[in-house]
């Protein structure tokens, strides 16, 4: 018996009912044992996490259209003739392989959300302004998520200790209260006290010409792996409908999706460990069984996207790096995904970014963020360059 049969043979593998699209939050379990995987979370909250209208209409929508997810299932459940591979692909069996105490809690439906507040010393200081007085013209809406390389955790200037602050007037929507900002470091809709590199990504695209005007929407969530992220019993697909119905009632769509998110999906491979410490034999099954799985839940959010009405240009960065080396499987799920035909486009390679611009081996420097800015402002004027190309 190969270690992966063994493994499957001790889980109990059944043919589960389909999850569901944007299962109902009534229940707090499964939770975690995991230090890893608390460190991130608030205490449970059950129910919708808005009650905001055009939130709930937004939830009901993606439900309606849950067929859109059967074809993806077909590509996926189709794609490796091992079946080993198969069975790993089944429920939540691969999350229990590779993801130790944590499994159950990472890909469960009805798992306890980790929504972290609003930062309200943030807040507190920053200048709001009515959303409708934002500019239109030349108008950026940037929604930016992912994990923590893409929230507030870059590293201040090492000489002056100090952020980042831009030197042209942009905006920052806050998912939390619906309000608009002008944006500075720290961005109001994602966690953390450091730098953002959407904020030196907005003065590109200014300096560049490549916008007059920005607007950042940031959602990601830091420590966050890509199924918690899916519209089928992922946890947080509704902080993305939540931001979405929340630009809506102000009158704003997104223009572009910035994903940015790999490193904890990469940790398994490159550290042959769970992040509770559990030593995994990783097998040639599990690796790839791993980035079907991957690729699965990246369509699943694109589809869920689309589901809600989203037609703005998708990018995916390319993303593994966190302490060690980068990882081929993850990397390789990352570069299969883009699909310029349906406006989903490969984002910057941020593995290029080497350890020595990151704060920790992981996060970003203050260098380092200057160069994740110029990474995608490229990959956007690219885009735009193209587009207006194509229109002659």
């Amino acid at each position: 018996m190969t270690a992966v049969a063994a493994l499957l043979a001790a889980c109990v593998v059944t043919s589960p009912a389909p999850a569901q699209v944007l299962a109902e939050r009534n229940a707090c379990q499964p939770t975690t044992s995991a230090k890893s995987r608390d460190g991130n979370c608030m205490a449970c909250r059950t129910g919708p996490i808005s009650t905001r209208p055009s939130f709930i209409a937004l939830v009901e929508q993606v439900r309606a259209r849950s067929g859109s997810f059967d074809d993806i299932d077909r590509r996926i459940d189709t794609a490796s003739s091992n079946p080993e591979v198969a069975k790993l692909l089944q429920g939540r069996n691969l999350a229990r392989a590779l993801y130790g105490s944590d499994g159950d809690f990472i890909a469960a439906g009805n798992a306890s959300r980790c929504l972290l507040p609003d930062n309200d010393a943030v807040r507190a200081k920053a200048t709001a302004i009515p959303c409708d007085q934002i500019p239109r013209d030349g108008l950026a809406v940037l929604l930016t998520a992912g994990q923590s390389n893409i929230s507030n955790t870059g590293a201040p200037d090492q000489a002056t200790r100090q952020l980042y602050q831009p030197h042209n007037v942009f905006y920052n929507f806050n998912r939390f209260d619906g309000k608009c900002y002008i944006a500075r470091n720290p961005l109001l809709g994602t966690p953390g006290e450091g730098e953002n590199v959407a904020v030196r990504l907005g003065d590109d695209l200014i300096d560049r010409n490549i916008y007059k005007n920005v607007l950042i929407a940031p959602v990601a969530i830091g420590g966050t792996y890509l199924e918690e992220w899916r519209a089928r019993g992922g946890k947080y697909f509704e902080v993305l409908l939540s931001a979405l119905a929340g630009l809506r009632d102000a009158q704003l769509e997104p223009t572009a999706i910035l994903w940015h998110q790999g490193e904890y999906n990469a940790f398994a491979f490159t550290t042959n460990g769970a992040e509770d410490g559990t030593i995994l034999n990783l097998t040639s099954s599990m690796k790839e069984a791993g980035r079907l799985s991957y690729l699965r839940n990246y369509l699943e959010i694109i589809a869920g996207l689309r589901a809600a009405d989203v037609t703005a240009p998708i990018f995916v960065a390319t993303a593994t790096l966190c302490g060690t080396v980068p990882d081929e499987i993850i990397r390789s799920a990352q570069t299969s995904v883009p699909n310029p035909a349906l406006e989903v486009h490969p984002g910057p390679d941020t593995d290029q970014i080497g350890l020595s611009l990151r704060s920790d081996r992981c996060h970003m420097s203050h260098a380092g963020t200057n160069q994740h800015a110029m990474m995608w402002a490229d990959r956007l004027a690219e885009n735009l360059a193209s587009r207006s190309k194509a229109k002659r």
